[in-house]
Protein backbone atom coordinates (compact mmCIF):
# COMPACT_ATOMS: atom_id res chain seq x y z
CA UNK A 1 0.00 0.00 0.00
CA UNK A 2 1.67 3.26 -1.09
CA UNK A 3 2.06 6.26 1.22
CA UNK A 4 2.16 9.96 0.36
CA UNK A 5 5.31 12.12 0.45
CA UNK A 6 4.42 13.81 3.74
CA UNK A 7 3.93 10.46 5.45
CA UNK A 8 7.24 9.27 3.99
CA UNK A 9 9.14 12.36 5.21
CA UNK A 10 7.78 12.13 8.76
CA UNK A 11 8.20 8.33 8.74
CA UNK A 12 7.81 6.31 11.88
CA UNK A 13 11.29 5.74 13.30
CA UNK A 14 10.05 2.97 15.53
CA UNK A 15 8.54 -0.27 14.26
CA UNK A 16 7.27 -3.56 15.62
CA UNK A 17 10.30 -5.34 14.14
CA UNK A 18 12.59 -3.05 16.19
CA UNK A 19 10.67 -4.02 19.33
CA UNK A 20 11.02 -7.70 18.46
CA UNK A 21 14.79 -7.35 17.87
CA UNK A 22 15.45 -5.46 21.10
CA UNK A 23 13.23 -7.86 23.10
CA UNK A 24 15.01 -10.88 21.58
CA UNK A 25 18.42 -9.46 22.51
CA UNK A 26 17.34 -8.35 26.01
CA UNK A 27 16.01 -11.82 26.80
CA UNK A 28 19.42 -13.20 25.80
CA UNK A 29 21.58 -10.36 27.11
CA UNK A 30 24.57 -12.57 27.92
CA UNK A 31 25.14 -13.57 24.27
CA UNK A 32 25.88 -11.91 20.95
CA UNK A 33 24.08 -12.95 17.76
CA UNK A 34 24.64 -12.56 14.02
CA UNK A 35 21.91 -11.01 11.88
CA UNK A 36 21.00 -14.47 10.53
CA UNK A 37 20.69 -15.86 14.07
CA UNK A 38 18.44 -12.97 15.10
CA UNK A 39 16.28 -13.47 12.00
CA UNK A 40 15.99 -17.18 12.78
CA UNK A 41 15.16 -16.45 16.42
CA UNK A 42 12.37 -14.13 15.30
CA UNK A 43 11.15 -16.72 12.75
CA UNK A 44 11.96 -14.60 9.69
CA UNK A 45 13.19 -17.33 7.39
CA UNK A 46 14.88 -17.00 4.02
CA UNK A 47 14.86 -19.40 1.12
CA UNK A 48 17.71 -19.74 -1.38
CA UNK A 49 16.32 -22.76 -3.25
CA UNK A 50 15.72 -21.00 -6.58
CA UNK A 51 17.51 -17.99 -8.11
CA UNK A 52 14.35 -15.84 -8.07
CA UNK A 53 13.57 -16.55 -4.42
CA UNK A 54 17.26 -16.15 -3.52
CA UNK A 55 17.22 -12.57 -4.89
CA UNK A 56 14.20 -11.69 -2.74
CA UNK A 57 15.76 -13.31 0.34
CA UNK A 58 18.98 -11.35 -0.25
CA UNK A 59 17.03 -8.07 -0.25
CA UNK A 60 15.21 -9.09 2.94
CA UNK A 61 18.53 -9.90 4.64
CA UNK A 62 20.01 -6.57 3.52
CA UNK A 63 17.00 -4.65 4.84
CA UNK A 64 17.15 -6.51 8.14
CA UNK A 65 20.89 -5.83 8.47
CA UNK A 66 20.29 -2.14 7.67
CA UNK A 67 17.70 -2.03 10.43
CA UNK A 68 20.21 -3.58 12.86
CA UNK A 69 22.82 -0.95 11.91
CA UNK A 70 20.25 1.81 12.44
CA UNK A 71 19.55 0.43 15.93
CA UNK A 72 23.31 0.46 16.59
CA UNK A 73 23.57 4.07 15.39
CA UNK A 74 20.75 5.10 17.75
CA UNK A 75 22.38 3.31 20.71
CA UNK A 76 19.64 0.71 21.20
CA UNK A 77 22.00 -2.23 20.54
CA UNK A 78 25.77 -2.76 20.18
CA UNK A 79 27.76 -4.35 17.36
CA UNK A 80 31.24 -5.91 17.31
CA UNK A 81 33.18 -7.88 14.74
CA UNK A 82 34.46 -11.15 16.23
CA UNK A 83 36.31 -13.70 14.08
CA UNK A 84 35.33 -11.83 10.90
CA UNK A 85 31.59 -11.91 11.71
CA UNK A 86 29.32 -9.12 12.97
CA UNK A 87 27.63 -9.83 16.28
CA UNK A 88 24.87 -7.79 17.91
CA UNK A 89 23.99 -7.48 21.61
CA UNK A 90 21.67 -5.36 23.68
CA UNK A 91 23.24 -2.14 24.88
CA UNK A 92 22.63 -3.33 28.43
CA UNK A 93 22.70 0.09 30.10
CA UNK A 94 18.97 0.78 29.81
CA UNK A 95 16.54 0.84 32.72
CA UNK A 96 12.83 1.40 33.24
CA UNK A 97 11.46 4.08 35.52
CA UNK A 98 9.92 2.27 38.51
CA UNK A 99 6.87 4.57 38.48
CA UNK A 100 5.88 4.96 34.82
CA UNK A 101 7.90 2.11 33.20
CA UNK A 102 9.41 4.50 30.59
CA UNK A 103 12.62 3.02 29.22
CA UNK A 104 15.66 5.28 29.65
CA UNK A 105 18.51 4.19 27.38
CA UNK A 106 21.61 5.65 29.00
CA UNK A 107 22.52 6.54 32.58
CA UNK A 108 23.66 10.01 33.61
CA UNK A 109 26.30 8.46 35.85
CA UNK A 110 27.57 4.96 36.73
CA UNK A 111 29.65 3.71 39.63
CA UNK A 112 30.72 0.52 41.37
CA UNK A 113 29.89 -0.33 44.93
CA UNK A 114 31.24 -3.22 47.00
CA UNK A 115 29.08 -4.87 49.65
CA UNK A 116 29.97 -6.71 52.84
CA UNK A 117 31.61 -10.12 52.88
CA UNK A 118 29.41 -13.21 52.90
CA UNK A 119 30.13 -16.37 54.94
CA UNK A 120 32.55 -17.59 52.27
CA UNK A 121 34.55 -14.36 52.41
CA UNK A 122 33.44 -13.13 49.00
CA UNK A 123 32.04 -9.69 48.30
CA UNK A 124 29.37 -8.68 45.84
CA UNK A 125 30.35 -5.83 43.52
CA UNK A 126 27.41 -3.87 42.10
CA UNK A 127 27.47 -1.69 38.99
CA UNK A 128 24.89 1.04 39.61
CA UNK A 129 23.46 3.58 37.18
CA UNK A 130 21.73 6.90 37.87
CA UNK A 131 18.95 7.64 35.36
CA UNK A 132 16.75 10.67 34.71
CA UNK A 133 13.06 10.03 33.97
CA UNK A 134 11.49 13.02 32.19
CA UNK A 135 8.31 12.64 34.29
CA UNK A 136 9.53 11.49 37.71
CA UNK A 137 13.14 12.65 38.07
CA UNK A 138 16.20 10.64 39.06
CA UNK A 139 16.28 6.97 40.02
CA UNK A 140 18.97 4.31 40.50
CA UNK A 141 19.18 0.87 38.93
CA UNK A 142 21.58 -2.05 39.30
CA UNK A 143 23.30 -2.69 35.97
CA UNK A 144 25.36 -5.71 36.97
CA UNK A 145 26.49 -7.90 39.86
CA UNK A 146 29.56 -10.06 40.33
CA UNK A 147 31.32 -11.88 43.16
CA UNK A 148 34.85 -10.70 43.91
Amino acid sequence: MPINKEEFETGNLHSEVENEITSFLKERKDSGFTSQEIMGGLHYHMDFSTPEVAKISTFVLNDFTSLLHDLVRRGKIRMKVVRDRMYFMTSGDGAKCPKCKTEITSPRKTWKMVGRQDKMGKRLELQIGLYDCPKHGAFRSVLGKRKI
